[in-house]
């Protein structure tokens, strides 16, 4: 039922998007961002998604259209040229891939989250993408998870397993729904637009959600935020009290299970205690919450390294071609994986291992560009709220991108943040160019 629900209200917004006052039409848009239409961890190389492919592909391209009159650079910057060039590389791997489907849907949803960036970049320029929007989306996408966890409790986008504490996230997966509130915390943390009480109220409700939907990656993510946060504003003590009130809200807000119930005995208060707690005392649970998600990925991870050191020079250079991963996955571990119901490009979950392997050397340079001309943005422009905040996500994605399936994320929560952070601060970069 929670991805019928999805559904119906990707149909209900998409009008919106098409025919509402701009504003309105990208604060929709932006709203879609938590909805999956095909449920979380779905297999997608046997199915297009048309839903999906509208939010992530159509959307974006007709908001561009409707934003003709507002010159857009972002599309020509070189980070982007880069990412297009990496696009372009996925597309002709797929030719010589075993899933060659995934592959190219890959490739498209790569163009896709570029598209959406250009038209974003349209929108700040015309001022339709500003504080008050992202506010909106912010308590918009805080309000859709707290509605999923009270009426699909025990649905699919929440569920950890069984016996797992239900995980707090909108109609998404959850690991892309705590990339979103990472991004929603960078953001509160640079806006001058909050006055310190909302500020710090915001602060510890995205923290609790974050706390509540259990990533350790995007966790990570959101003290390193802090922390960066700190350091360029140098406001050292504000910074380490900010962390440790995070540390306090992520150690003692209880997971959230089937509708805020009490949960059952002997269930550990989240994800994020169970893994600390393995770690100190050097010992798992029984049900392997601390750090079972873990093994599979270090097992993964020995295992595309292996690959990749067996691999041929021509292999090296050009890779195993896109969604490529899956293969691995299904001789690794046969007993999960079956080559007609898994989705080959989110088994890997590190995208520096899944460049290397799918796209070779060739893929790896274009890679490397864009990340680098993202972080040279970020960078230059970390004075200013927009660049500022940017930079404190920076951390944050490497993280992700080094444990989690980012790349294939068009048009979902897990890019959404991403975009809306590089559109702003590509325009706060262009309008300090052209007035100096």
């Amino acid at each position: 039922m929670d991805v019928v629900f999805a559904r119906v209200l990707l149909v209900v917004l998409a009008p919106v998007v098409v025919a509402a006052p701009p504003r309105w039409a990208v604060l929709a848009w932006l709203v879609m961002t938590n909805l999956d239409a095909t449920g979380s961890g779905q297999a997608s190389n046997l199915q297009v998604g048309w839903l999906n492919a509208v939010k992530a592909v159509a959307l974006p391209a007709w908001l561009s259209v409707r934003l003709h009159r507002y010159r857009g650079d972002l599309h020509s910057a070189p980070g982007a040229r880069a990412w297009l060039a990496l696009a372009a590389y996925a597309a002709l791997s797929a030719v010589w891939s075993d899933f060659p489907l995934a592959g190219g849907k890959l490739a498209a949803g790569m163009l896709a989250i570029l598209l959406a960036a250009a038209a974003l970049d349209k929108a700040a320029r015309a001022g339709l993408l500003d504080d008050r929007v992202v506010l909106y989306w912010l308590a918009i996408s805080l309000g859709l998870a707290v509605f999923q966890t009270v009426f699909f409790a025990d649905g699919s986008f929440g569920f950890a397993g069984r016996g797992m504490p239900q995980r707090l996230t909108s109609f998404v997966a959850a690991q892309q729904y705590a990339a979103l509130l990472v991004a929603f915390i960078a953001w509160v943390l640079w806006t001058p637009r909050l006055s310190t009480r909302w500020r710090t109220g915001l602060l510890l409700a995205l923290l609790a959600a974050l706390a509540a939907n259990g990533s350790r990656t995007w966790s990570a993510g959101a003290l390193a935020a802090l922390l960066v946060h700190a350091l360029v504003t140098r406001s050292y003590l504000r910074g380490l009290i900010r962390v440790a009130a995070a540390l306090i809200v992520l150690a003692s807000v209880p997971a959230i299970r089937r509708g805020f119930v009490k949960q059952p005995a002997g269930e550990p208060a989240n994800r994020l205690t169970a893994t600390a707690s393995a770690f100190l005392s050097g010992q798992d649970r029984a049900d392997g919450m601390g750090l079972g998600t873990m093994r599979f990925r270090l097992r993964m991870y020995s295992g595309t390294l292996k690959a990749l050191r067996a691999g041929t020079p021509r292999q090296w250079i050009f890779g195993h071609g896109a969604a490529a991963g899956g293969r691995l996955a299904v001789m690794m571990f046969p007993y999960a994986y079956r080559p007609d119901s898994l989705d080959p490009n989110r088994v890997i979950h590190n995208e520096w291992l899944r460049v290397a392997y799918e796209w070779g050397a060739l893929g790896m340079m274009a890679w490397l560009a864009t990340l680098v001309s993202l972080g040279v943005l970020a960078w230059r422009r970390r004075h200013s709220p927009a660049g500022g905040a940017l930079l404190a996500y920076m951390p944050a994605l490497l993280l992700g991108l080094s444990a989690e399936n980012v790349i294939d994320g068009a048009g979902n929560a897990v890019t959404a943040g991403l975009v809306v952070l590089v559109a702003l601060a590509f325009e706060t970069a262009e309008a300090q160019g052209s007035s100096t």
